[in-house]
C-alpha cells in the first residue's frame, strides 16, 4: 500500500451504473476491513455507511462488494 494510491472497496449500489468505494480503515488490511464490512463489525454495523466520496448509503442498498482493483 502507497500513499499514492490507498487500498479500497469497491461496492455496487442498487440503481447505480458505477461502482463506489469505501477507504479502508487506517492500520487495517483490506482483508480485514472486507470481513468486517461482511460481518457488519465496526462502522458496519450502522444503517447508513459512509462512501470515500462522503455520501452515506443504507447498508442495505449495497448489492455488492469487494477488493478494489
Amino acid at each position: 500500500m502507497t500513499d499514492e494510491s490507498p487500498e479500497q472497496l469497491e461496492v455496487r449500489i442498487s440503481r447505480r451504473e458505477r461502482p463506489e468505494r469505501i477507504a479502508v480503515t487506517q492500520g487495517i488490511s483490506v482483508q480485514e476491513e472486507l470481513t468486517r464490512f461482511l460481518n457488519r463489525q465496526g462502522p458496519y454495523a450502522q444503517m447508513w455507511i459512509r462512501l470515500e466520496s462522503g455520501e452515506y448509503v443504507r447498508y442495505d442498498l449495497i448489492a455488492s462488494v469487494a477488493v478494489a482493483t
